[in-house]
C-alpha cells in the first residue's frame, strides 16, 4: 500500500467524524417544522394547522445552540391519513386549539426537536383547580411539617436542608408532569 492510499483513506477517517454546521433555519420553517413534526407523532384523528407564531426576534437561524418557539394550532377538518396539504384543510368550528412550546437543540447531531403542546381550552380551569389543590395541600403539609420538626428536633440541620430541598424537587416535577399535556420528540433533518 503506498502513502496516497493512506492519505485518502486517513482524509475519509477525519471526514467522517467531522460535523458539519447545521443548514440555517429561518423563523418560519422552525415554526412550520414543529407543527410537521405534531401531527406526523402525535396520535391525533386531524391534522393541526398554525394559528399564531409568538415573534421571537432573538431567533437566530444559523445559531449552534438551544432555541425555543411558541405557537398555537387548530385543529381542522382533515384526517391526519388524508393527503391533503395544510394550506387546504380548514379549521374545525369548534376545533381544539393547542399552545405549544418547541425546542430546537442544534447543538446534537443530527439536530432534535421537541414539541410540548397542551389544550387551551380548560387551561386557565386547570390552573385555577391545581391553585385551590395547591393551597390545600400547603395547608396539610404545614401540619405535617410541624409534626416532623417536633419530631426531628435532635435531626442535625443538613439533613433538614436535604429533606427541604429534594421536597421543592418533588413539587417541582409534580407541577411539571401536571401541566405538560404532551411532548413529542424527533431528529430531524432540512
Amino acid at each position: 500500500m503506498d502513502w496516497k492510499t493512506l492519505l485518502v483513506v486517513g482524509a475519509l477517517t477525519i471526514g467522517g467524524t467531522f460535523s458539519l454546521p447545521h443548514k440555517p433555519l429561518p423563523y418560519d420553517k422552525a415554526v412550520e417544522l414543529g407543527v410537521a413534526i405534531y401531527n406526523s407523532k402525535a396520535a391525533e384523528n386531524f391534522l393541526y394547522r398554525l394559528l399564531e407564531a409568538v415573534p421571537q426576534p432573538e431567533w437566530d437561524p444559523n445559531s449552534e445552540s438551544t432555541q425555543v418557539l411558541k405557537f398555537t394550532m387548530k385543529e381542522t377538518v382533515c384526517p391526519v391519513k388524508s393527503e391533503h396539504s395544510l394550506e387546504e384543510c380548514d379549521f374545525q368550528e369548534d376545533g381544539e386549539v393547542r399552545q405549544c412550546r418547541s425546542y430546537y437543540f442544534f447543538e446534537e447531531r443530527p439536530p432534535v426537536i421537541v414539541v410540548i403542546c397542551a389544550p387551551v381550552a380548560g387551561l386557565e380551569e386547570k390552573k385555577r383547580e391545581e391553585e385551590e389543590k395547591e393551597e390545600e395541600g400547603k395547608e396539610v403539609e404545614d401540619k405535617q411539617e410541624e409534626k416532623k420538626e417536633e419530631e426531628g428536633k435532635g435531626q442535625p440541620r443538613r439533613v433538614k436542608r436535604f429533606k427541604k430541598f429534594f421536597k421543592k424537587i418533588k413539587n417541582g416535577i409534580k407541577t411539571f408532569i401536571k401541566k405538560t399535556q404532551m411532548a413529542i420528540g424527533s431528529h430531524f433533518r432540512w
